[in-house]
């Protein structure tokens, strides 16, 4: 694109979108304050609004001499883990903005990364060392990941049209970001999809300027189609594998059972003693049980009965806030990346 870029027509800009599975009202809402589409008449309003969309969007565009203007597809830089019945096209729109969000918030991160250890036992170690507790929990984990320089974004704002994602993993320009989409305020669910993205990262399995989207993972899914389906995807059972080797060092996550389904209540007391005793995280202990016994039911309860469990969207914006510095973005993209993630 240059000066001799050729102003197009708003409705078919829109429309060439759309038909890319980014509807005309979610374009807009991502578009600055100050955008009117009459800038699209002249050639230099056609190449800000194509530099609007890569940056917000990760849309590339390019224009053809009648003025139609080209919606490119993204997919080569993604990789999808997703359900037999999901076509990787109802997940391009999520790649392709958590790509985005990426690319500007590794930009407005104030720590240098550091390269993360590559095995599970020692990422749970360093972890654990670092933060001086005893167990991996969201909290900790979370703020690790920032004081290495390794963001991590909770995507929110996706069009209706789109199928919400579990997690992602980005890589760009050689530094790694994990955009989360699971929509829940769980700390435990929120904490498995982060180690399962770290893993994907650790093990390698993410190439540069690239996005590996994971669509559900049976571990945090209760009800959802498919949760409970045999995992045959080599990566996956490796991030598990290695997920759950952090989470629970080698140990057992299985609660004492007394020969009858216990209560919630009990559930919640078992769940906080055996997991201070063997220094893994009682969310995930409530998980593993709900996973285990098919009791999805008194698990949801009994994880509300533990204190300070349902932060995890509130924490990811304190902590995103607290680590990244305002100034590196204009007003506009830095608002738009808050946004994005419900933030504001």
């Amino acid at each position: 694109m240059n000066e001799k870029t050729p102003a197009i027509s708003a409705k078919g800009a829109y429309a060439a979108l759309g038909a890319a599975g980014f509807p005309t009202a979610y374009v807009k809402r991502s578009l600055p304050d100050w955008w009117d589409n009459a800038l699209l008449k002249t050639s230099a309003g056609t190449l800000q609004f194509a530099t609007i969309l890569k940056q917000r969007l990760g849309v590339e565009v390019r224009f053809a001499p009648d003025g139609e203007m080209l919606v490119l597809s993204g997919s080569q830089r993604a990789r999808f883990k997703h359900r037999a019945a999901t076509q990787e096209s109802e997940l391009h729109v999520a790649a392709t903005v958590g790509l985005a969000l990426a690319r500007l918030a590794i930009f407005s991160t104030k720590t240098v990364y550091q390269p993360l250890p590559n095995t599970a036992k020692s990422l749970a170690s360093d972890v654990i060392r670092w933060s001086g507790q005893d167990t991996v929990g969201f909290e900790n984990l979370l703020d690790y990941c920032w004081s290495r320089g390794v963001p991590v974004l909770f995507l929110k704002e996706l069009p209706k049209t789109s199928k919400r994602v579990a997690g992602m993993a980005v890589q760009v320009d050689q530094r790694p970001a994990i955009v989360l989409g699971l929509n829940s305020p769980q700390n435990a669910r929120q904490l498995f999809v982060l180690e399962h993205e770290l893993a994907h990262v650790c093990l390698g399995h993410v190439g540069d300027s690239s996005v590996l989207v994971d669509e559900g993972l049976a571990a945090v899914t209760d009800s959802l189609e498919g949760a409970h389906a045999e995992i045959t995807d080599k990566e996956e059972k490796q991030a598990d594998a290695f997920a759950l080797t952090m989470l629970r060092k080698g140990q057992s996550a299985s609660l004492e059972r007394s020969g009858r389904r216990l209560s919630a209540a009990e559930l919640a007391v078992e769940a906080t003693n055996a997991g201070r005793a063997r220094g893994i995280d009682p969310g995930h202990l409530l998980l593993s049980y709900a996973t285990e016994h098919d009791d999805w039911l008194n698990a949801n309860v009994a994880l509300s009965y533990l204190p300070n469990t349902r932060t995890a969207l509130a924490m990811l914006t304190k902590k995103f806030l607290a680590n990244t510095d305002p100034h590196r973005l204009t007003e506009e993209n830095r608002d738009h990346l808050l946004s994005a993630q419900g933030f504001s």
